[in-house]
């Protein structure tokens, strides 16, 4: 039982943090119920979105535990099972401190593969396909001006008919096709340092941007384009911390 008492303590504070939270984010007195902050929370916060159901059905349990008809009995009539409150928890951690994709998720500007404008393109593509990289960056002082990818490579056979590539040709002969602006059938985004998980996820959900598919989201300073490059982060990226 005392397992019992520690799990119905330990929700009610994980309630009262959230409550607490969501009056202050919202400006609200306790004359507005915790179900109907939720709601309005979830209307501007795509955190609160994803939990809604979850924390509605927390609340209805918050006042079947706290409201016991039997005035006489001091303990509470229903007591929440270990897996609830854990989940609890990973909700209350994720509504109150969001995950930022630069510290979980992406691949940091350290370990990411990029190329410059003298590079030969053999020798990019033979990287690429011995650790199966799709997009590669293409920096020139400090800041990303391109993408090379098979769409790249494509765009270039299509463009000038040349289907026999020079083993010493280089990216920059690949120049018109290499800005993110100028592939066909994807598209890339930028983002700021201090963006949440959720926000990528929601951008990769809505992929189809002008019938192209959001390839990769990079991440800057504020979002700037012309800003360092400090991470960048792909599908494969979003479905790995999913699967965690």
């Amino acid at each position: 039982m005392e397992n019992n008492r520690t799990n119905f303590s330990e929700f009610i504070t994980i309630y009262n943090e959230i409550d607490e939270y969501m009056r202050r984010e919202l400006n609200q007195d306790k004359w507005i119920s915790h179900s109907e902050l939720i709601r309005r929370m979830a209307r501007t916060n795509k955190v609160f979105k994803a939990y809604m159901d979850d924390l509605l059905s927390y609340a209805r349990l918050r006042n079947a535990i706290v409201h016991n008809p039997e005035k006489r009995n001091a303990h509470p009539i229903a007591d929440p099972h270990d897996y609830v409150i854990e989940k609890y928890k990973k909700i209350r951690d994720s509504v109150l401190s969001p995950a930022i994709a630069l510290d979980t998720i992406a691949v940091r500007s350290e370990n990411i593969y990029t190329a410059s404008l003298d590079d030969k393109v053999l020798d990019v593509m033979l990287t690429m396909n011995k650790y199966a990289y799709t997009y590669v960056p293409i920096i020139e002082d400090e800041r990303l001006i391109g993408v090379f990818s098979e769409n790249t490579v494509f765009s270039y056979i299509v463009n000038t008919g040349n289907v026999l590539l020079d083993k010493d040709a280089k990216i920059k002969e690949f120049s018109k096709f290499i800005p993110i602006d100028k592939h066909e059938s994807e598209s890339f985004a930028f983002v700021s340092r201090g963006t949440p998980v959720i926000d990528i996820e929601d951008m990769f959900a809505k992929e189809l941007r002008q019938g192209k598919r959001l390839a990769v989201v990079f991440i800057t300073d504020t979002g700037d384009p012309d800003e360092k490059l400090l991470g960048l982060i792909t599908a494969w990226d979003i479905a790995g911390y999913r699967e965690e």
